[in-house]
């Protein structure tokens, strides 16, 4: 017994002596960062082409983020990486984000040449043939093609949903969400799945930033149709509906 305290007494000092300060981990954090960084932005140079999308959003602090995701070949084979994320504190103009752009390819000497296309949703600051960030690219780069990105064309398609479809989805987000939002009733819907031997166990949530993912939620709905007719049988809430 007093060898094991000894042990653990002379254990605890040479942790002592570990020089670890507040910031080291998030020192290595930073220091893998900047190691994946470097190696995408030289799989990119290697490359005999690469594409862009670009996007810019707001989060949740009301901060706007500029996107840049970059896809590329990397022995043969395609992949796709973020690239860039950059906020933008002042102006979200397609002069500003331009410049974000442009000076990160100065900086790490990616070459504009190699590029082959971008990707950008119908914004009037980034779609402009003359004014915009497609018209600011074309001017480095002529040869690049403009392509609009496929899920904001799905989610303009999708928001004038007719009423009776609307009403459709309406009652399918009710019933998602109430199993969803509480831990009761997932538990009890997981539990009744298993049960009756059924490919899911549980709902897909709905989410209006990305509309493709509605498709998803109402198929698995349907496939989990009859548990959740079990589930909400003689419910208040499914009274009600």
């Amino acid at each position: 017994m007093r060898l094991n305290a000894c042990l653990v007494k002379t254990m605890s000092k040479k942790s002592k002596n570990i020089p670890l300060s507040n910031s080291t981990v998030s020192q290595r954090i930073k220091d893998m960062s900047i190691d994946t960084e470097a190696a995408i932005n030289e799989r990119i140079k290697k490359s005999p082409f690469f594409s862009i999308q670009v996007d810019e959003s707001t989060d949740v602090s009301d901060l706007s983020i500029l996107l840049v995701i970059a896809r590329y070949f990397n022995v043969n084979e395609l992949e796709e990486n973020l690239l860039l994320c950059y906020p933008l504190t002042k102006r979200c103009a397609d002069e500003d984000i331009f410049n974000v752009i442009q000076g990160y390819f100065c900086e790490n000497e990616i070459d504009w040449a190699k590029c082959c296309g971008v990707c950008t949703d119908g914004g009037n600051s980034i779609c402009g043939c003359y004014k915009g960030l497609r018209g600011r690219i074309k001017i480095v780069a002529p040869h690049v093609a403009w392509i609009h990105c496929c899920i904001h064309r799905q989610s303009l398609a999708a928001k004038p949903l007719p009423e009776s479809l609307k009403e459709v989805l309406n009652q399918s987000v009710k019933f998602v969400n109430f199993i969803k939002a509480n831990s009761t009733n997932t538990r009890l819907f997981k539990s009744l799945c298993g049960d009756m031997g059924s490919l899911h166990s549980t709902l897909l949530l709905h989410t209006e930033v990305r509309w493709i993912s509605l498709g998803n939620v109402l198929t698995r709905l349907f496939q989990l149709r009859h548990e959740i007719h079990m589930l909400f049988e003689d419910h208040p809430f499914y009274v009600e509906l």
